[in-house]
């Protein structure tokens, strides 16, 4: 009797962490209930954003990267890049297709590649580690089309955040090749010949499969939280009157707020660009949830992305004291584009079938163990 007693009291957690958490919970629980529509509202709005922006932007380019990925045409690829890969990333020279690709494909392509990566033991994890410091960046369409025409209603704004945003990472993948070569020869070497025996390639029909099925579950998991931020973000919204302290609260948040916002504000493209490069908490935790399955660590991803958002804020503040003609530009701000037509509810069946993939791969996946792998020290 005394053992069972003792196994009962091990079951509730008493540390302050878990009360605060359970607090919270009940908090959200008596808001859902009053103000269940405001909270509506932004799911209404998340979905519509997964419709109309995120699904049409990315399937596509998630599909391709995951079939040249799964093919094993990355490498071929990556040839006219070898030397800028070898020489400056200090990365493996069949990388650089894969580098180029993170950083024209939007946020999650790097992180989704990387993990791919690591599962077919291609890179060490300490090679992984260093890419995601930089592997992470807005897509150009999003950044030149909707924050710089839709949201500053200037093309020329998008460019510029866009190659802010571009130079930024560039000088992160050069930086951290040059600690990398300061580190011990064996060390640098287990980067470019991986302990693991490589998974072999897959023909290309099983390849082009293998890359609709990984786009369709990554996707669908990124739609999750990004419906979710949104819905946090609509309730947050109420919280400050301030339009500066909403700005910073709601872009921390949700990357696409955060721009909205920054178009009100003087000089609003500083705040732009840096939503841009530390991408809100929405988007980590859709890298956060790519990457569940890896040994990667989190920590240096989030101060490299506040170093980033600080780098990046620096060179536009740079380029707007060499072009001071510019800024009167910048400031400016438009209505938002509408996202909302009359293919909405298509989409949302399509979201919804993407859901329930997603849900069965799971289910049929549950029970397989993780394929084991050597050094798994986090950087």
């Amino acid at each position: 009797m005394k053992e069972s007693s003792k196994k009962k009291t091990t079951l509730f957690r008493t540390d302050p962490g878990s009360f605060l958490a359970a607090v919270f919970c009940v908090f959200c629980a008596v808001f859902l209930i009053v103000d269940g529509q405001t909270v509506s509202k932004g799911v209404v709005s998340g979905i519509e954003l997964c419709l109309k922006t995120v699904i049409p932007s990315l399937f596509c380019f998630m599909v391709l990267t995951g079939f040249l990925l799964q093919s094993g045409l990355y490498r071929l690829l990556s040839v006219p890049l070898s030397p800028i890969t070898k020489h400056l990333f200090f990365l493996p020279p069949e990388l650089g297709s894969v580098v180029l690709l993170s950083l024209i494909g939007g946020y999650p392509m790097g992180a989704k590649s990387i993990a791919d990566l690591l599962n077919q033991h291609r890179i060490e994890p300490g090679c992984a580690q260093r890419m995601l410091l930089y592997c992470c960046c807005a897509g150009p369409s999003f950044i030149i089309t909707a924050v710089g025409y839709g949201m500053f209603g200037s093309y020329q704004a998008g460019f510029v955040l866009y190659l802010v945003q571009l130079i930024t990472s560039l000088i992160f993948a050069v930086v951290t090749g040059v600690f990398a070569r300061r580190k011990k020869q064996k060390q640098v070497l287990a980067c470019f010949a991986p302990a693991n025996t490589p998974k072999p390639f897959l023909p290309f029909g099983q390849a082009f499969v293998s890359a609709v099925s990984g786009a369709v579950s990554s996707l669908a998991q990124m739609c999750g939280f990004i419906i979710l931020f949104r819905a946090v973000s609509e309730a947050a919204a109420n919280l400050f009157q301030n339009r500066f302290l909403s700005c910073i609260l709601l872009g921390s948040l949700e990357v696409t707020n955060g721009c909205l916002l920054s178009g009100i504000l003087p000089l609003g493209i500083l705040f732009a660009s840096c939503f841009l490069s530390f991408g809100g908490f929405s988007v980590i935790a859709q890298l956060a949830g790519i990457l569940k399955d890896t040994t990667l660590s989190m920590r240096p991803f989030l101060a490299a992305r506040i170093l980033h958002a600080v780098c990046s804020s620096f060179l536009i503040f740079c380029y707007l004291k060499l072009f001071p003609q510019t800024a009167a530009v910048f400031s400016s701000s438009s209505q938002p584009l509408p996202i909302s037509n009359e293919n909405t509810p298509l989409l949302t069946g399509c979201l919804i079938m993407m859901s329930i993939l997603f849900l069965f791969e799971l289910s049929q996946n549950r029970y397989n163990t993780p394929y084991p792998m050597k050094n798994t020290k986090s950087f």
